[in-house]
């Protein structure tokens, strides 16, 4: 498995909603699977909605979580989410696609005792259904994906989701014991390693916990306490090689929708000026990595962000000239289609949260040990020698706080999967995000949370909808979500 990785942010848009005709595909079943489709149900299951969900994330939550400004292009940023109803439902349609096909897969696994393809639909459903729950609060869950021509399914509500999803995965970890095995192949993800898989399920079930802490029904402590305290019973991602990395060959037909990229497609992509504020004054080599710094380097020898919620004309005039004097995304890896992984979980997150947990005083260990193994796994992930004193620097120094842990948090999930990163700021409320002029005109100046449902949901499913909607206060961006204070 590769850990040098780039996501290269987009200019096409390939996964798309169009018609009727596609909404009932994704709930219909026009085969009925038998033993042997189960090996190759998997690979669709695990494959399936990642390039929507990295179109998403790129366009979407690398901007809204301020990682990156694309001064051309900038409505999302500025929170015009009616824009991005392309991507929406792309990441719908592609999530209970794959929901539909894990649970044929798990019905005929379930009848001849296949416990590894169980566990690994158990493990996959979860992640998705956590994904739509995230993007939508209250969502399709209970109904989702039965096939039979079910083109109406009602909404669950968020907290039904979330404590199914973490039954869900505390049965795959028990499925997955010595004995299961990927007997009829499809591991696509691990390649038929079952502990792998294990590790995957309990530590999505720490994350789901951790996001679910300020819920006190649940009890995410005590869960978190006994997971950490019995490795054998429920082991964890332990290393950059265990991570959940869906691993792109660059060979096609399995190349990423984005892999192909012209290099000159990244002109008008600048990093925030948070993002630079954050790393440059501690000379983290992160930000050379990512980014290349202006053109004029006479007047600006240093990395220049833009700010992020603006206009698009103020983002394009950013020193008078935002082409030559702020940073750009670097384009060293668009011609290597290989490049380019999926991140489902990586070991830094793990990190992270073992770090709050102790922290926090719910697990024994240092936080600052994992704190500064959380960054040490984000850097070894991309290649980069952590530098000598750096975790010494002011601005990184463990100060058992959680503005600073949030912030390398925040900065580890950068093209690893930034979805997370919005629902950990969503938990928390860190790290803190100043919003653009042009952005609070859209929200009067509040965060948002969720997205719109996709323009075919509403009028497909238009009953469900209204309940849906009517549970979360409206079809707004900035519903409340079921786990935030």
């Amino acid at each position: 498995m590769k850990f040098h990785k780039l996501y290269i942010p987009l200019l096409v848009l390939t996964l798309l909603v169009s018609c009727t005709d596609d909404f009932e595909k994704i709930n219909k079943n026009n085969n009925a699977p038998t033993q042997k489709s189960v090996g190759s149900l998997l690979p669709s299951v695990i494959f399936e909605p990642i390039n929507s969900h990295m179109l998403l994330q790129t366009w979407l939550t690398d901007q809204i979580m301020q990682y990156v400004v694309r001064r051309n292009d900038n409505q999302l940023d500025a929170y015009d989410f009616s824009t991005g109803q392309d991507y929406f439902a792309g990441i719908w349609r592609t999530n209970y696609a794959a929901i539909r096909n894990s649970n044929d897969m798990i019905a005929v696994a379930e009848s001849q005792k296949l416990n590894a393809y169980v566990a690994a639909g158990l493990i996959l459903n979860s992640y998705y259904a956590a994904t739509a729950t995230e993007l939508w609060v209250d969502a399709p869950y209970a109904d989702a994906g039965k096939g039979d021509g079910n083109i109406n399914p009602s909404y669950s509500k968020q907290q039904d989701i979330y404590v199914n999803i973490l039954k869900d995965l505390d049965r795959a970890n028990t499925l997955l014991d010595v004995n299961a095995k990927f007997t009829l192949g499809g591991d696509v993800l691990f390649k038929g390693d079952a502990t792998k898989w294990k590790k995957l399920a309990n530590s999505l079930r720490l994350r789901y916990l951790l996001r679910l802490s300020n819920r006190t029904e649940v009890n995410a402590a005590a869960e978190i306490k006994k997971m950490i305290a019995d490795p054998v019973t429920y082991p964890i991602i332990t290393n950059n090689a265990e991570a959940g990395i869906y691993d792109f060959p660059g060979v096609a037909p399995n190349v990423s929708v984005v892999s192909a990229l012209n290099p000159t497609s990244l002109t008008g992509i600048s990093p925030s000026v948070r993002m630079v504020a954050l790393l440059q004054p501690s000379n983290d080599p992160r930000l050379d990595f990512f980014c290349v710094k202006p053109t004029d380097a006479a007047k600006y020898p240093n990395h220049v962000g833009v700010t992020s919620g603006t206009t698009r004309e103020i983002a394009q005039s950013t020193n008078g000239d935002a082409d030559q004097r702020t940073s750009s995304l670097t384009k060293r890896f668009t011609i290597d289609q290989g490049l380019l992984d999926y991140t489902i979980m990586s070991y830094s997150e793990v990190q992270f949260i073992l770090a709050e947990a102790a922290m926090k005083g719910w697990i024994s260990g240092e936080a600052k040990t994992f704190y500064e193994k959380g960054i040490t796994a984000n850097f070894d992930y991309w290649k980069i020698t952590v530098p000598a004193g750096f975790f010494a620097q002011p601005t990184v120094a463990w100060n058992n706080t959680m503005e600073r842990l949030m912030d390398q948090k925040w900065m580890s999930f950068y093209m690893n999967n930034t979805v997370e990163s919005w629902g950990e700021t969503k938990r928390t409320g860190l790290p803190k995000l100043n919003i653009g002029p042009a952005a609070s005109i859209q929200t009067g100046g509040k965060f948002p949370t969720r997205v719109f449902y996709p323009t075919l949901e509403q009028s497909i499913n238009a009953n469900n909808y209204k309940a849906g909607i009517g549970n979360i206060g409206g079809d707004i961006i900035t519903a409340k979500h079921w786990y935030q204070n």
